[in-house]
């Protein structure tokens, strides 16, 4: 093969690697990450446990998945929902989180003595630009007398 063909040759491919990596650069594009967690939706008794895994898709290959923040959505608003003392105190009527695992991929749910419906958060989050970009997945459980 010449050499203007290997550098052409060449060039084009390193192109292809590059536009297949995305905008978001890392070899992925943060806009089309996604969350979940499971179990999506769980019963629990008053004051039992259950535990929540989160995975986290669309990142890099080389990208370690992690998990931002773990929060119990109808916890106090002016506590951010950020309720991660066990056992519950009175600012977390809707339970409390433990992250229990590397990168914080695994949580405890302690359920609240209140019978209701909760909805558990984890949340992924990237900086760009101007802010960050921030993706969740729920749980939604539901807790019995």
């Amino acid at each position: 093969m010449s050499p203007c063909r290997t550098v052409f040759v060449g060039s084009l491919v390193l192109l292809i690697v590059i536009a297949g990596c995305g905008s978001g650069g890392g070899g992925y594009n943060p806009n089309n990450v996604t969350v979940t967690v499971s179990p999506a939706a769980t019963p629990v008794a008053e004051n039992g446990q259950v535990p929540l895994h989160a995975t986290v898709n669309g990142l890099c290959s080389t990208c370690a998945p992690s998990i931002y923040l773990w929060y119990i959505y109808e916890n106090n608003p002016a506590n951010g929902g950020l309720c991660t003392n066990t056992p519950a105190i009175p600012q977390c009527p809707a339970g409390t989180i433990q992250e229990t695992g590397p990168s914080n991929l695994t949580a405890t749910y302690d359920a609240p003595s209140t019978p209701g419906t909760y909805h558990v958060i984890a949340e992924w989050s990237v900086p760009s630009g101007s802010g960050s970009i921030n993706k969740t997945g729920t749980s939604v459980v539901t807790v019995s007398p």
